[in-house]
């Protein structure tokens, strides 16, 4: 009896010590005659997590011992692969089908929208006046996310993956919408009930995360810059919309002559556990007073680490903080 019990005791142990190793796999993806396919997607259809492959076919993304990566490209076969934490240099082909017999991907492609319309949404195209005589230049800045639409996808309100080959998307900064195309031309809002976060690939393959947070805001998403089970750093991006104000009186020239997007970021720590939120400014004063708790941490990360203080700088401390 004793020994039964050992036994089972040591099999479960085994067992969850399988279930916490975590780690990359990494690989590069290509067609059966060699050629590397880019913006492939990869994505864990446990952990409801993914990622897109780049320009080189080159793909990597952070598993469980038993996460299972659905492979899923417009004109491909599916492909369901098992994931080995810490694997590296994966060789995967995809195989070519034919668009009418192409089978649906396993992760769910419905997407609940509010409207649809053959342009931008909410776009603003007329600005302020020019004195007569004076060009007015071209706008600077955007209240889109992106000049075009992208690859990306989306966790619903259920906690499900949301991805199709044929989807496209980018993120409205002014009204806080997400928007959809499915053919390139007609342009439509995604439910905002439907959505807890979506993930968007720019061209350059950067990767930006958004989520819900409505301690901070409950009209846009936010900016996900590191995120772990303890702390996440966020970034709320809101826009407006400024009018050209030129003015010549023929003596002073005054005023701007061009119409601006204008973009406004504030910084926040969110505590996970305690679901706190403190506003963070960029200065290193702040960052020590928002993590009084990782003190040791904080400034080890700090010394260890010059220049000034961005997103990219954020992102990797909310990783080391996690850690």
């Amino acid at each position: 009896m004793k020994r039964t019990l050992l036994l089972a005791l040591f099999s479960l142990m085994l067992f969850n010590l399988g279930m916490a190793q975590t780690g990359d796999y990494s690989g590069t993806l290509s067609d059966t005659k060699g050629n590397t396919l880019h913006h492939v997607f990869v994505g864990d259809i446990q952990y409801k997590i993914g990622t897109f492959s780049d320009s080189l076919g080159n793909f990597s993304i952070p598993v469980h011992a038993d996460s299972k990566l659905q492979i899923s490209a417009s004109g491909y076969r599916d492909t369901l692969v098992n994931a080995t934490p810490g694997a590296s240099g994966i060789q995967l082909t995809l195989s070519a089908v034919n668009a009418a017999s192409a089978p649906s991907t396993s992760l769910s492609a419905k997407v609940n929208v509010e409207g649809s319309n053959s342009g931008r949404v909410a776009s603003f195209t007329e600005g302020g006046a020019i004195a007569p005589g004076h060009r007015k230049q071209d706008t600077k800045g955007s209240q889109y996310l992106f000049d075009i639409f992208v690859q990306g996808y989306l966790i619903d309100a259920k906690s499900d993956v949301i991805y199709s080959s044929t989807y496209q998307f980018d993120y409205d900064k002014m009204t806080g919408n997400l928007l959809l195309s499915r053919d390139g031309k007609t342009i439509e809002n995604v439910n905002w009930d439907q959505v807890q976060a979506f993930t968007l690939y720019s061209p350059t393959d950067q990767r930006f995360d958004f989520e819900k947070v409505p301690e901070i805001d409950k009209n846009h998403y936010l900016q996900s810059l590191g995120s772990g089970k303890k702390y996440k750093i966020l970034k709320q991006i809101t826009t407006k919309f400024v009018k050209s104000d030129y003015a010549n009186s023929g003596m002073i020239q005054h005023g701007n002559d061009y119409d601006e997007y204008v973009d406004d970021a504030n910084y926040f720590v969110y505590y996970v556990e305690a679901k706190q939120v403190l506003k963070l400014s960029l200065k290193k004063k702040s960052i020590k007073e928002d993590f009084p708790k990782e003190a040791d941490k904080v400034n080890k990360y700090l010394s260890s680490n010059s220049g000034s203080i961005d997103d990219e700088y954020l992102t990797k401390l909310g990783t080391f903080l996690n850690q």
